[in-house]
């Protein structure tokens, strides 16, 4: 049985968000005109939404276990369990599925929202290539966030404490009055903790998270967890 998560019981100022897994998912037909493209099959959304959770959660644990930052792993990893077969020339052509990020998780824009409507401070810290602030705008989330923060655009990526150190600081909010949620046990919720941040929710629909990590199936959740 696993361990209850401790939630702190104040209210936060702040509300950090990542983006990729958390808000948005790869696009399933933008993917699929990729597939099109090599003369692979197309795959079903379900399956696709199920192979991110579960690339990222074997990536963490990869990662976890010491093993090397490789992005390219989980993009193989990712591929594997979408069930497409893939060529190194074809995972140099998808790099990060650049310009495929902006398929907006069902409630997340509701969820947002309503953080907002109930006085919430919402922004974004994102491990992304430079382009998260667009993908954010092209799935309907525009102008919702104080702050958007790409690594690609300040140089530091999840999960170094750096990064969640650059967002707190201009938004002025002590790390002890904010949350993060994201997909990555690894980058989000190690990146969070080392920040000092008051709690990090791991977003896991298919209930993969460690024992005792503080995490939501759905991000509609996420409202209920909330002092």
């Amino acid at each position: 049985m696993k361990p209850e998560p401790s939630i702190p019981g104040f209210r936060p100022e702040l509300v950090l968000f990542d983006a990729g897994g958390t808000l948005v998912l790869i696009h399933p037909d933008r993917f699929n005109r990729f597939l099109a493209d090599w003369d692979r099959p197309a795959v079903q959304p379900d399956r696709l939404v199920e192979a991110h959770f579960r690339a990222m959660s074997d990536y963490a644990g990869r990662l976890r276990g010491g093993a090397a930052s490789e992005f390219r792993w989980w993009v193989n990893r990712f591929f594997e369990l979408a069930g497409v077969s893939l060529t190194n020339e074809m995972a140099d052509a998808f790099g990060g599925g650049t310009n495929m990020w902006h398929h907006p998780i069902p409630g997340a824009q509701e969820t947002v929202r309503s953080l907002i409507a109930g006085g919430y401070r919402v922004a974004v810290v994102s491990n992304s290539d430079g382009t998260v602030a667009e993908a954010l705008e092209r799935a309907g989330f525009g102008g919702l966030f104080e702050l958007v923060i790409d690594s690609t655009a300040v140089g530091i990526s999840k999960p170094d404490p750096g990064i969640f150190d650059l967002a707190l600081g201009e938004l002025a909010v002590s790390p002890d009055r904010a949350w993060y949620v994201g997909d990555s046990y690894y980058h989000d919720v190690g990146g969070a903790r080392a920040a000092g941040l008051a709690a990090a929710v791991l977003i896991d629909p298919l209930e993969l998270a460690p024992p005792g990590q503080l995490s939501v199936q759905n991000i509609a959740e996420l409202t209920g967890l909330l002092p």
